[in-house]
Protein backbone atom coordinates (compact mmCIF):
# COMPACT_ATOMS: atom_id res chain seq x y z
CA UNK A 1 0.00 0.00 0.00
CA UNK A 2 1.26 3.75 -0.80
CA UNK A 3 1.79 6.07 1.89
CA UNK A 4 -0.94 8.17 2.26
CA UNK A 5 -0.65 9.82 5.85
CA UNK A 6 2.66 10.85 8.12
CA UNK A 7 1.43 10.91 11.92
CA UNK A 8 3.95 12.91 14.02
CA UNK A 9 4.21 12.41 18.00
CA UNK A 10 4.42 15.99 19.80
CA UNK A 11 6.13 15.46 23.00
CA UNK A 12 10.02 14.71 22.14
CA UNK A 13 9.72 15.38 18.49
CA UNK A 14 7.58 18.41 18.20
CA UNK A 15 8.26 20.16 21.72
CA UNK A 16 10.97 19.45 24.38
CA UNK A 17 8.61 17.60 26.96
CA UNK A 18 8.00 18.98 30.65
CA UNK A 19 8.17 16.01 32.46
CA UNK A 20 11.68 15.01 30.61
CA UNK A 21 12.88 18.32 31.85
CA UNK A 22 11.08 17.32 35.53
CA UNK A 23 12.99 13.96 35.61
CA UNK A 24 16.48 15.40 34.55
CA UNK A 25 15.60 18.51 37.52
CA UNK A 26 14.64 16.21 39.57
CA UNK A 27 15.46 12.87 39.52
CA UNK A 28 15.39 11.20 42.34
CA UNK A 29 11.47 12.21 41.88
CA UNK A 30 10.96 10.04 38.61
CA UNK A 31 8.90 7.30 39.12
CA UNK A 32 6.31 10.18 40.73
CA UNK A 33 6.61 12.33 38.26
CA UNK A 34 6.02 9.99 35.47
CA UNK A 35 2.93 8.58 38.04
CA UNK A 36 1.23 12.10 37.43
CA UNK A 37 1.85 12.58 33.79
CA UNK A 38 0.08 9.26 33.17
CA UNK A 39 -2.54 10.21 34.84
CA UNK A 40 -2.67 13.85 32.97
CA UNK A 41 -2.01 11.61 29.79
CA UNK A 42 -5.23 9.70 30.66
CA UNK A 43 -7.29 13.04 31.46
CA UNK A 44 -7.56 11.41 35.07
CA UNK A 45 -6.57 14.90 36.43
CA UNK A 46 -7.20 18.50 35.48
CA UNK A 47 -4.40 21.05 34.93
CA UNK A 48 -4.82 22.34 38.55
CA UNK A 49 -4.29 19.30 40.39
CA UNK A 50 -1.49 18.59 37.79
CA UNK A 51 0.29 21.73 38.39
CA UNK A 52 -0.31 21.29 42.66
CA UNK A 53 0.89 17.79 42.42
CA UNK A 54 3.39 18.54 40.62
CA UNK A 55 4.54 21.31 42.92
CA UNK A 56 4.29 19.21 45.54
CA UNK A 57 6.94 16.91 44.15
CA UNK A 58 9.72 19.24 43.66
CA UNK A 59 9.03 21.50 46.32
CA UNK A 60 8.11 24.66 44.38
CA UNK A 61 5.24 26.79 44.44
CA UNK A 62 2.54 26.47 42.22
CA UNK A 63 3.66 29.58 40.69
CA UNK A 64 7.33 28.74 40.65
CA UNK A 65 6.24 25.71 39.05
CA UNK A 66 4.32 27.23 36.31
CA UNK A 67 6.90 29.90 35.58
CA UNK A 68 9.83 27.05 35.33
CA UNK A 69 8.21 24.66 33.74
CA UNK A 70 4.88 25.59 31.76
CA UNK A 71 6.15 29.00 30.53
CA UNK A 72 9.63 27.80 29.25
CA UNK A 73 8.51 24.99 27.10
CA UNK A 74 10.51 24.51 23.66
CA UNK A 75 9.14 24.04 20.40
CA UNK A 76 11.46 22.36 17.62
CA UNK A 77 11.44 24.83 15.01
CA UNK A 78 12.83 22.47 12.48
CA UNK A 79 10.58 20.06 13.28
CA UNK A 80 7.82 22.80 12.60
CA UNK A 81 9.49 23.58 9.37
CA UNK A 82 9.46 20.14 8.61
CA UNK A 83 5.66 19.40 8.97
CA UNK A 84 5.09 22.74 7.03
CA UNK A 85 6.80 21.96 4.64
CA UNK A 86 5.24 18.49 4.14
CA UNK A 87 1.56 19.81 4.16
CA UNK A 88 2.83 22.09 1.40
CA UNK A 89 4.31 19.81 -1.04
CA UNK A 90 0.41 17.86 -0.53
CA UNK A 91 0.17 14.27 -0.83
CA UNK A 92 -0.08 13.10 2.42
CA UNK A 93 -2.50 13.60 5.22
CA UNK A 94 -0.61 14.67 8.23
CA UNK A 95 -1.31 13.58 11.93
CA UNK A 96 -0.68 14.47 15.35
CA UNK A 97 -1.11 11.47 17.79
CA UNK A 98 0.27 12.16 21.60
CA UNK A 99 0.51 10.77 24.97
CA UNK A 100 -1.14 13.58 26.51
CA UNK A 101 -4.16 15.56 28.54
CA UNK A 102 -6.05 18.41 26.19
CA UNK A 103 -5.03 20.94 28.92
CA UNK A 104 -1.21 20.35 27.90
CA UNK A 105 -1.50 20.10 24.71
CA UNK A 106 -3.22 23.34 24.70
CA UNK A 107 0.03 24.85 26.29
CA UNK A 108 2.02 23.84 23.61
CA UNK A 109 0.29 23.89 20.46
CA UNK A 110 -2.83 25.77 20.64
CA UNK A 111 -5.78 24.67 19.52
CA UNK A 112 -6.71 27.10 15.90
CA UNK A 113 -2.54 26.12 15.22
CA UNK A 114 -3.70 22.19 15.36
CA UNK A 115 -6.53 22.70 12.95
CA UNK A 116 -4.10 24.54 10.57
CA UNK A 117 -1.29 21.65 11.16
CA UNK A 118 -2.86 18.72 10.95
CA UNK A 119 -5.95 16.98 9.25
CA UNK A 120 -6.67 14.87 12.38
CA UNK A 121 -5.26 15.06 16.12
CA UNK A 122 -6.08 12.22 18.44
CA UNK A 123 -4.98 12.72 22.06
CA UNK A 124 -4.82 9.92 24.56
CA UNK A 125 -6.64 12.03 27.50
CA UNK A 126 -9.61 12.44 24.75
CA UNK A 127 -9.56 8.60 23.82
CA UNK A 128 -8.53 7.18 27.11
CA UNK A 129 -6.12 5.11 25.61
CA UNK A 130 -2.28 5.59 25.52
CA UNK A 131 0.59 4.76 22.90
CA UNK A 132 1.72 2.29 22.60
CA UNK A 133 -1.80 0.15 22.57
CA UNK A 134 -2.92 -0.76 19.07
CA UNK A 135 -6.07 0.53 19.38
CA UNK A 136 -4.73 4.63 19.54
CA UNK A 137 -2.76 4.06 16.20
CA UNK A 138 -6.48 3.10 14.77
CA UNK A 139 -8.24 5.91 15.72
CA UNK A 140 -5.50 8.00 14.21
CA UNK A 141 -5.70 6.15 11.19
CA UNK A 142 -8.92 6.00 11.08
CA UNK A 143 -9.68 9.85 11.98
CA UNK A 144 -6.82 10.55 8.82
CA UNK A 145 -9.08 8.32 6.87
CA UNK A 146 -6.41 5.75 5.71
CA UNK A 147 -5.51 2.05 6.42
CA UNK A 148 -3.12 1.70 9.57
CA UNK A 149 -0.36 0.25 6.59
CA UNK A 150 -0.48 3.81 4.55
CA UNK A 151 0.74 5.56 8.14
CA UNK A 152 4.32 6.62 8.91
CA UNK A 153 4.45 7.19 12.91
CA UNK A 154 7.17 9.40 13.95
CA UNK A 155 8.10 9.05 17.63
CA UNK A 156 11.08 9.63 19.75
CA UNK A 157 10.26 6.76 22.06
CA UNK A 158 11.17 2.77 21.00
CA UNK A 159 8.29 1.12 22.76
CA UNK A 160 5.58 3.62 20.62
CA UNK A 161 7.47 2.80 17.28
CA UNK A 162 7.23 -0.67 18.15
CA UNK A 163 3.48 -0.06 18.94
CA UNK A 164 2.94 1.45 15.52
CA UNK A 165 4.51 -1.14 14.34
CA UNK A 166 2.63 -3.92 15.61
CA UNK A 167 -0.27 -2.57 14.12
CA UNK A 168 0.64 -2.19 10.96
CA UNK A 169 2.17 0.98 10.45
CA UNK A 170 5.26 2.52 9.11
CA UNK A 171 7.45 4.13 11.63
CA UNK A 172 10.32 6.51 12.60
CA UNK A 173 12.21 6.56 15.66
CA UNK A 174 13.27 9.80 16.09
CA UNK A 175 16.15 11.10 17.21
CA UNK A 176 16.63 14.07 15.26
CA UNK A 177 15.30 16.33 12.60
CA UNK A 178 17.12 15.72 10.14
CA UNK A 179 17.72 12.18 10.71
CA UNK A 180 14.36 11.80 10.64
CA UNK A 181 13.83 13.74 6.90
CA UNK A 182 16.04 11.28 5.77
CA UNK A 183 14.41 7.98 7.20
CA UNK A 184 11.11 9.32 6.04
CA UNK A 185 12.69 9.81 2.28
CA UNK A 186 14.28 6.09 3.28
CA UNK A 187 10.30 5.02 3.62
CA UNK A 188 9.29 6.31 0.67
CA UNK A 189 11.65 5.26 -1.75
CA UNK A 190 10.96 1.96 -0.78
CA UNK A 191 7.53 2.58 -1.08
CA UNK A 192 7.55 3.93 -4.38
CA UNK A 193 9.93 0.98 -5.64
Amino acid sequence: MAIKAIIFDCFGVLVVPTTDQLIRDFPDKKTDIKDIAMQADYGYMTRDEYNQRAAELTGLSVEQFQARYWNNRMRNQAAFDWLNELRQQGGFRIGLLSNVSVWRMEDYIPAQERAQLFDAVVLSGEEGVVKPAIEIFEIAAQRLGVDVAECIMIDDILENVEGASRAGMKSILFTDTTAAQADLATLLEEDNA
